[in-house]
């Protein structure tokens, strides 16, 4: 199916969404991931993602959700001026509090998990917007942890490109890593996190909750972490020295409740964007993630 879009810029903000731009941005991402959603169920109509390609799926969910946030957003500019008037946006700029940062996109609303045991893995909405990631961006992220989840690979004996590829889908390459969680591990009670926007499954419907996150003081604590996770509730991972294997063993752990979850793993280890962060990070192109 083919989808006309707009190449028109945004309207300008009023005056209402100026006075306070974290809250504004805050509801235009949600805005964004509405318009996603209508584009997402009217695209299962049309041709599959495989029809494009070796990262196909991840490709066309970039290219959506960047015209849900962006072509769209001038649609929006009432309503989201009403919004923010509704929610006092003004007056908290006035006084000097404001909202907090904007929700990061969810990679094409891709990151929805079920409910593992407490202090496991979750996945919140905290996967930056994939239109907007970069190389440069993408290749600083992984240069940055690539020496951590090497290690923790090895550990797992698993696939260190498979671990990278969970890290892009679950930050957006770094977009958005709050309090340095890289896998999404849920907070269990006691523990210090974040409360953040996140997706669930619930009987086959993508809903919209609030979830606990856990802060780490550091990405390398959060990989140490993600290392005792899997080794203590998802076992089925260990071992799985390909991409494919990994990502299937996740999904089938329980892990995700997006049904999609492991291919989205998989088209993201086999993209081009990938093949030049893995060119960076080790300096070959010949490590070439397994299916």
């Amino acid at each position: 199916m083919t989808i006309a879009v707009s190449t028109t810029a945004p309207a300008a903000p009023s005056a209402a969404t100026a006075t306070n731009p974290a809250l504004a941005s805050t509801v235009k991402h949600l805005a964004g991931m509405l318009w996603y959603e209508m584009l997402s169920e009217m695209n299962k109509s049309g041709f599959g993602s495989d029809t494009l390609g070796t990262g196909g799926d991840g490709f066309q969910s970039m290219f959506m959700w960047d015209v849900a946030q962006n072509d769209f957003a001038k649609y929006d500019t009432a309503i989201s001026a009403a919004t923010i008037r509704q929610i006092g946006g003004a007056g908290a700029a006035a006084g000097g509090s404001g909202a907090g940062p904007a929700p990061a996109s969810p990679a094409a609303a891709s990151a929805t998990t079920a409910m593992p045991p407490a202090g496991t893995a979750d996945i919140a909405d905290n996967s930056g917007s994939p239109g907007a990631v970069t190389v440069q961006q993408a290749t600083s992220f992984a240069k940055s942890i690539w020496p951590n989840i090497v290690a923790a690979a090895k550990q797992l004996n698993v696939s260190p490109v498979a671990m990278l590829a969970q890290t892009a889908l679950e930050t957006g390459w770094g977009a958005a890593a709050a309090g340095n969680n890289l896998f999404g591990i849920k907070a269990a009670d006691g523990q210090a996190g974040t409360a953040r926007p996140t997706h669930e499954v619930v009987d086959g419907v993508l809903t919209a909750q609030t979830a606990s996150f856990r802060d780490y003081g550091s990405p390398a604590d959060s990989v140490a972490d993600y290392v005792d996770q899997i080794q203590s509730a998802f076992q089925g991972v260990v071992g799985q020295t390909s991409v494919g294997g990994f990502a299937t063993a996740l999904q089938q752990g329980g892990y995700a409740t997006d049904t999609s979850y492991a291919s989205k793993i998989i088209s993201i280890s086999q993209s081009p964007l990938m093949q030049q962060v893995l060119q960076s990070v080790q300096g070959q192109t010949s490590d070439a993630p397994n299916e």
